[in-house]
Parts: C-alpha cells; sequence; structure tokens
C-alpha cells in the first residue's frame, strides 16, 4: 500500500506491506494509531517510543497536533483496515 514515511531527516512516499511485521519494522517496534481524518486518514507510530526515549519527530508532532517521536508512518483507513493514504496527502509530498 502508498503510505508516507516521516522519519526525523525526510519524508517519502513509500509503498509498504499492509502486514504488521512491516508497519512494526517501519517505526521500529509495537504499533499504535493516531488519528490525523477519522475514519480516512491515521498515523502509525512506535507504541513505546516514549518509554525507550526516542526522539522527537518535529513533523510529525506538527501533522499529529501532538507529540510523537520516532519514525511514523501516514495510512489510509478503510472501515477497521489500513489502506493507500489518500491522493490529495500523496500530492503534497511529490
Amino acid at each position: 500500500m502508498k503510505a508516507i514515511l516521516i522519519t526525523l531527516d525526510e519524508q517519502k512516499i513509500i509503498e509498504i506491506e499492509n502486514e504488521l511485521e512491516a508497519l512494526q519494522k517501519a517505526v521500529d517496534g509495537y504499533i499504535e494509531t493516531v488519528t490525523l481524518v477519522p475514519d480516512k486518514v491515521d498515523m502509525i507510530v512506535n507504541e513505546e517510543g516514549l518509554i525507550r526515549e526516542m526522539k522527537q519527530n518535529t513533523v510529525a508532532s506538527v501533522i499529529a497536533g501532538t507529540y510523537i517521536v520516532g519514525n511514523a508512518l501516514i495510512v489510509g483507513v478503510n472501515g477497521e483496515n489500513f489502506c493507500d493514504v489518500p491522493d490529495e496527502w500523496i500530492r503534497c509530498y511529490q
């Protein structure tokens, strides 16, 4: 699926498998979601990022409106499933 990866150094559009293991690898640990647009767009972050004292991700924090640490993924939401991030979000990163 298409997603936007936000690291501490860059933001880029990526293709990632919609599998738990791939999502965990992208954020370096267990995942949790932050709702950006209800029923449309979520940010996936590391659930234990604060406990692990990961560095703040300033760009992700601004987008989410809350303190985010480590890598973050922006993905689309379809019901209870993740899907491609909406095109209007992708256009912001092209």
